[in-house]
């Protein structure tokens, strides 16, 4: 890549860059673990199960899917006292709305009131009884504060009211497990891996209680594996928004790393995330333009295209969203718009040679011999060790 290439898609922060290509890398190191830790555990062999399901566990520790993982590095959660007094506000007003209630104690439990945690969900259960999440938070936090006996009756209570709570599962095979009874903590905790395949952390543990159960080796156990890919999360979906909405290197950190580097699923949630993020903002040109980027990584090139001539038509002087129009234009054969758009930007400054060589090999194709000639001249003396200009020009030149 030449220098001034280099130069001009250099706004992405490094630092960031290297931390976004980490946290990837990490992610999906983590669902190769689970799957692989998961088919060992079914071969009974329970030690290297452990030391694969262990790294999945400390590279996504909650199991979150993409997007909550993105969203849970990128947007900073933290001063917890002040949560807990914003979701007591909105208690006040909807005393029997589950969410605020638990966002309310929890909040306070991080802030190490446990008391006014529990007495929080208390009052919560008194107008839901019903609420299976309100019964398992309430053991969650009991069992933080060693009061075991009263968060296994409510581990129990979450289940019987939704047979289908993986979490409350997990809970109650370590309460089990806690006081010795190794096969009926298995037998919770087989249910909850099949309830909730893809989180690590409960395999991890029925691992260690099958092993602890049956020895170092064993007879193949039934497992369920986890979807190739997961359900996203509304609320990590709306969080990143946010976060691409007002700070457009977000999206340029994805965009500058390799595409080897990448997985397709990468590129599909940040499509969903920025189309949520248009559906508040569709005047913003930079996020049309970056979602034009973003298609076009997906191969999506005439959704891609319609994107990018928004952001054009938004902002006419944007000379990233011209020079991405252009070759654009010119993967889909139009090579006069692809020309049109190469020219408007170097009238507004985009001095470039890689953007003159492009412009030059338009020209050529077109058969205008003589402008492409110049073109791959004046991107020689923007940078006179751009070897692409250099055998572009001999090609040309009698």
């Amino acid at each position: 890549m030449n220098t001034a290439t280099s130069d001009r898609r250099s706004s992405a922060d490094p630092r960031r860059r290297d931390d976004l290509r980490r946290l990837l890398q990490k992610y999906y190191e983590g669902k190769h673990q689970l799957r692989r830790g998961l088919c060992l555990l079914a071969a009974g062999r329970y030690d290297q199960a452990i030391r694969a399901l262990d790294v999945a566990a400390k590279a996504n520790p909650q199991s979150l899917s993409l997007s909550t993982y993105l969203a849970a590095a990128y947007v900073g959660k933290g001063r917890f006292g002040r949560a807990a007094a914003h979701f007591q506000k909105n208690i006040s007003r909807e005393p029997a709305n589950v969410l605020h209630r638990v966002r309310h104690a929890l909040a306070l439990w991080k802030a190490g009131r446990s008391d006014r945690a529990i007495a929080s969900l208390r009052e919560g259960i008194s107008h839901n009884l019903e609420s299976a999440e309100l019964h398992f938070q309430l053991g969650t936090v009991l069992a933080s504060a060693d009061q075991t006996e009263e968060a296994e009756l409510r581990f129990t209570q979450a289940i019987a009211i939704n047979k289908h709570h993986a979490e409350a599962m997990v809970e109650l095979g370590l309460c089990y497990g806690a006081r010795g009874d190794v096969r009926e903590a298995v037998c919770w905790l087989k249910r909850a891996q099949t309830h909730d395949p893809g989180d690590a952390r409960t395999a991890l543990l029925l691992t260690h209680a099958v092993k602890a159960a049956e020895g170092t080796e064993g007879e193949a156990l039934p497992v369920t594996m986890p979807p190739e890919t997961t359900v996203e999360n509304d609320t990590a979906i709306d969080e990143l928004s946010s976060t691409i909405e007002s700070e457009p290197g977000f999206v340029e950190a994805f965009l500058s790393l390799d595409p080897k580097e990448v997985n397709a699923e990468v590129f599909a949630v940040l499509a969903t995330t920025i189309n949520r993020a248009l559906e508040r903002c569709p005047e913003h040109a930079d996020l049309h333009y970056h979602c034009g980027c973003v298609l076009d990584r997906l191969g999506r090139t005439r959704d891609a295209i319609t994107s990018v001539e928004r952001a054009v038509k938004l902002r006419p002087r944007f000379i990233k969203a011209l020079i991405q129009l252009a070759r654009l234009y010119r993967q889909t054969n139009r090579h006069a718009d692809a020309c049109r758009r190469l020219e408007d930007a170097i009238r507004l400054g985009a001095e470039y040679a890689d953007v003159y060589c492009t412009l030059g090999n338009l020209y050529r194709d077109s058969g205008m011999v003589e402008r492409a000639r110049e073109a791959y001249r004046r991107a020689l003396r923007i940078n006179p060790q751009y070897a692409e200009a250099e055998h572009a020009l001999q090609t040309v030149t009698p």
